[in-house]
């Protein structure tokens, strides 16, 4: 079983409570032109996806939980994915956008994560991350709490996650907003 097949009865209601939803945020830094081809990954619920998906051409939700895709509601413009985010299954090339929305800090391999985003994003593609500042006091009491629910994490800093994506992304906005920060990357070529 998976670790969010536990929670996903409640995910939703925990995001809204903590504030964590940043969908309006994240839709205006993407500046979506209505054809893109988006890859959320870890979409959970699908709220993200859906709410992108006024925006673009489709969205798949990207996410290792049956239990959480349960949740999406799907239809031919928000598509749920049941998968891996290491090794997708979407082809070399073919995504114009990449979210990873408060993820990168539950997955121990972060570089092989970049790496197959890296692959499936067009020339020009894009890469969102939106996570938390592992100093932060709010991100201390989020860590504390979510590894009694998952396990160990691996939270990041700011600039260890531009480190991370800086050899295969160029970075083209950071927003800093103290406990939680997005960076935005399009593709090296």
């Amino acid at each position: 079983m998976k670790k969010f097949d536990r929670v996903f009865k409640h995910y939703d209601n925990f995001m809204k409570l903590f504030d964590f939803n940043k969908m309006n945020e994240i839709k205006n830094i993407l500046e979506l032109r209505g054809d893109e081809v988006v890859v959320d990954i870890g979409g959970g619920t699908g709220n993200l996806g859906e709410y992108l998906s006024e925006s673009c051409q489709v969205v798949y939700v990207l996410d290792e939980s049956k239990g959480m895709l349960s949740k999406v509601k799907a239809n031919t413009k928000v598509v749920p994915v049941l998968g891996d985010a290491l090794y997708t299954t979407f082809d070399s090339s073919s995504v114009d956008v990449v979210t990873i929305v408060d993820v990168l800090h539950h997955i121990e391999n972060q570089p092989r994560l970049i790496e197959e985003i890296y692959r499936i994003l067009k020339e020009d593609g894009k890469l969102l991350i939106l996570d938390f500042e592992k100093r932060h006091i709010k991100t201390k009491i989020l860590r504390a709490f979510e590894y009694i629910l998952f396990g160990k994490l691996y939270f990041r800093t700011r600039e260890e996650v531009i480190n991370l994506i800086i050899n295969e992304f160029t970075i083209t906005k950071f927003i800093d907003n103290k406990y939680y920060f997005i960076i935005m990357g399009e593709k090296n070529a």
